[in-house]
């Protein structure tokens, strides 16, 4: 009601009473004038700075300033502190490390190895972002920004300091679920993931370098990106700028929706960031919740890509993923899968990748029938293949590579 009042009364106001002056005027005879409008027009300065601002947001020329008041406060700063072994504990005093200086680079100011005397643990701090999901205190994350704390602080936009503990984690995704004891918080909305549109305009909000609460903003630039930091993820990729610290924080449409968490860039170009996309948040997120893990479905097979000289395979195909490897005993073998195979669609939707089948199966549950149309010998065949879970063994290897391969990226 009170957009449509402010929409009929604008040209009105502006003739009739002087500007937006007048149009503010008209709407607080009216007992009309919406929260935000009057929060603007009630904050400090001259009466040109507070007719400017009124002006603004009347015009509604200011929409990302807007969404960020909006939903600003939902987005959080996260400290971590990781203790580690000090493997120089104990160690005799290196004379030769203080030939170095305090300006040398290595050794301290009375020379020898800055790691020794702090006794038999190191403390490494780390600070990363989030944002609130549920109002009871579950905030969304990186795995990689909490992976092996001993101790997580949360800080609101309020000033509140909260302590925090994870309550689920996935490594294969890189997204954590952390827990602090609070109730009515602000919280941010899950956008649907088909309403992405690639070239929508988008924000991101975080802690870069520590800076809390820092806004950028840029565009969607494409979706499904096979980024080797994650085989099992099919990124966002943004050119908002993301930089340490942006991690785990938001990356929202300007409904003020969630449509990825930022996760990554790439060192050697600008305005290329990754969030890992809300189709997986929607995943993966209530089970951590339930479970504090994720169950994946297993389909047991190994796979590539198709090699790029595709003319010279004895059965040429356009797109595909190339069985290398089928696991005794698993869904795949009892499907009659076998390496040489070539996998062209699941379910119907072609598969261009080994990373595209990857998602494909890994966005699936435990008892899912999938078909698959392969190609063997020139020759296309459909196979049904009945999911499994994912064997512990299996997870537990994904988990620690995929763990090796964030740290190797910090």
């Amino acid at each position: 009601m009170a957009k449509t009042l402010i929409a009929n009364l604008l040209t009105v106001g502006l003739a009739a009473t002087g500007g937006a002056a007048g149009t503010y005027a008209m709407l607080a005879h009216q007992g009309a004038v919406p929260p935000a409008l009057a929060a603007t027009a009630d904050a400090p300065g001259t009466d040109s700075q507070v007719m400017a601002r009124v002006t603004s947001r009347l015009a509604g020329d200011e929409p990302i300033a807007d969404l960020v008041e909006r939903v600003g406060a939902a987005v959080v700063n996260i400290d971590t502190e990781t203790r580690q072994r000090n493997p120089f504990y104990g160690q005799e005093q290196d004379p030769f490390f203080g030939f170095f200086g305090p300006f040398g680079g290595m050794g301290g100011p009375g020379g020898g190895n800055p790691h020794q005397g702090q006794g038999p643990f190191l403390v490494r701090k780390g600070v990363g972002s989030g944002f609130v999901l549920e109002a009871d205190g579950y905030i969304v994350t990186n795995h990689h920004v909490i992976a092996g704390a001993s101790k997580l602080r949360v800080t609101m936009t309020d000033g509140r300091k909260l302590e925090g503990k994870v309550v689920g984690q996935d490594p294969n995704t890189d997204l954590a679920l952390v827990k602090v004891e609070a109730k009515g918080l602000p919280t941010l909305p899950l956008t649907d993931p088909a309403t992405l549109r690639v070239g929508e305009r988008v924000i991101a909000i975080g802690s870069p370098l520590g800076l809390q609460h820092t806004v950028t903003a840029g565009i969607l630039s494409a979706v499904n990106r096979d980024v080797q930091v994650n085989p099992r993820v099919g990124f966002l990729q943004t050119d908002a700028p993301i930089n340490p610290g942006n991690s785990g924080g938001p990356l929202l449409n300007l409904k003020g929706e969630v449509i990825g968490v930022n996760t990554a860039v790439a060192r050697d170009g600008q305005g290329i960031g990754f969030a890992i996309p809300v189709t997986t948040l929607k995943q993966v997120l209530p089970q951590l919740k339930a479970k504090g893990r994720v169950e994946r479905a297993w389909l047991g097979v190994g796979v590539r890509d198709l090699p790029e000289e595709r003319d010279k395979m004895f059965f040429p195909v356009e797109k595909g993923a190339v069985v290398t490897q089928v696991t005794e005993g698993s869904p795949a073998a009892k499907a009659g899968l076998a390496p040489g195979d070539v996998i062209l669609e699941v379910q119907g939707k072609a598969i261009g990748s080994a990373a595209e089948l990857i998602w494909s199966i890994s966005n699936r549950s435990k008892g899912d029938k999938v078909t698959l149309l392969v190609m063997r010998e020139g020759q296309r065949k459909r196979l049904e293949v009945v999911l499994d879970r994912m064997p512990e063994q299996v997870s537990r290897a994904m988990n620690q590579a995929q763990e090796q391969e964030q740290q190797q990226g910090e």
